[in-house]
């Protein structure tokens, strides 16, 4: 399968350098590359599967809404100069499928969104414990460390992009006992879905 990516950036050359990567690819089709002003537009015109943006205001929401409301089943990953500066955890909420910080070598970022499209992984920059915010790694290992075994084994299959009924399968167990595990994370990490779970638990990593 080839997936219809188009790519959001100011800076021109590294728009570029980065279409020549995901062109080498294999499994990705480059609509073409576009500035912020255009990338909105671009994305309700031709409905790609993917929208990569490199961020460069200093509140992305309105972007990100933009683009979930006009285009929503494109998979949407940032690109941030410095991740460290924003909520994870309401970037999630608005929608996107993957975080990446701008430091990355172009190979790193195409690998990452494939796995996104293929796998169904949500993608999210580790942070030290220099950041204080809800999301910190600190304050998410201690939410880890109060789940049981079983709860572990399903997160970790959650990450994975797994579906209930798949979790079910690989677990031996039924899928009622799966929501019953979901329900018992999600409260424990204080997280609404699983997306939410997922950028929690992804930071630790």
């Amino acid at each position: 399968m080839e997936y219809r990516l188009i790519i959001g950036s100011n800076s021109v050359e590294w728009r570029e350098c980065l279409a020549a990567a995901f062109r080498s690819n294999g499994i990705f089709h480059v609509l073409g590359t576009f500035s912020t002003s255009e990338i909105i537009e671009t994305a309700s015109d031709h409905y790609p599967d993917v929208v990569i943006w490199e961020v460069n205001a200093a509140d992305p929401l309105p972007v990100i809404t933009k683009i979930s409301v006009n285009s929503p089943f494109s998979l949407i990953v940032i690109i941030l100069r410095n991740p460290i500066e924003y909520d994870m955890s309401e970037l999630v909420r608005s929608g996107i499928k993957g975080c990446l910080p701008v430091r990355l070598l172009p190979k790193q970022i195409v690998h990452a969104v494939e796995l996104i499209v293929d796998a169904g992984v949500l993608c999210l920059p580790r942070f030290g414990p220099e950041y204080n915010g809800k999301s910190g790694s600190s304050d998410i290992q201690n939410y880890l460390k109060s789940l049981t075994k079983r709860e572990q084994d399903v997160l970790a299959l959650l990450n994975k992009g797994h579906s209930n009924q798949e979790i079910a399968s690989a677990l031996f167990i039924s899928t009622s006992t799966v929501k019953s595990h979901m329900r018992s994370i999600f409260r424990k990490l204080e997280a609404r879905n699983r997306n939410e779970a997922q950028a929690l638990t992804m930071q630790c990593l």
